[in-house]
């Protein structure tokens, strides 16, 4: 599928290297809030070691999140953290286009047509985004799928391409 707009005469699309600096922002505040709401919904969220000192059969957090994110009985807080992760994506995409981290970098995202998301695709986009990881087993791989196909010449996201959306810099004013 090609752009509807020459890089030329258009708006240009984001470079990669901002596309993952911009993850990486708004990965922070996700994380502390992620921190806060693990350490109310799960007591025992903070010690990975049983009494003996050695691993517990679960793998303690890494082996939950590579494994099956539901196997923990406290699973309800790994749906909390996609929950969490959804909604901010949906709301700062449908209300501007832009996270926290796309903001500080000048990109923004737009339909492949260059119009504004609407809450449907904004939606779409962040349950995809955020909740591919909840996929028992296969969610870590489908997250890494996800994150390189930007490698392709169009720099999409599986999640653009499934909700039709691209990701642009913000011109200076």
């Amino acid at each position: 599928m090609t752009l509807p707009y020459e890089v030329t005469t258009g708006p240009t699309v984001a470079a990669r290297r901002y596309r993952l600096l911009a993850m990486l922002i708004d990965c922070v505040p996700l994380f502390f809030v992620n921190l806060a709401l693990g350490s109310l919904l799960n007591p025992q969220w903070f010690n990975a070691t049983t009494g003996n000192g050695s691993l517990s059969s679960s793998g303690g957090l890494l082996g939950l999140l590579f494994v099956n994110p539901f196997k923990d009985p406290y699973w309800f807080s790994n749906l909390v953290f996609a929950a969490v992760a959804a909604l901010y994506f949906w709301w700062t995409h449908a209300r501007w286009g832009q996270t926290l981290g796309k903001k500080i970098c000048r990109i923004k995202v737009v339909t492949v047509d260059g119009e504004p998301l609407t809450s449907r695709q904004s939606a779409l986009r962040a349950v995809f985004y955020a909740g591919q990881v909840m996929i028992p087993y296969l969610g870590i791989p489908l997250a890494l799928a996800d994150q390189l196909t930007i490698a392709a010449s169009e720099k999409r996201c599986l999640h653009d391409i499934v909700t039709g959306t691209v990701v642009i810099d913000v011109p200076r004013m």
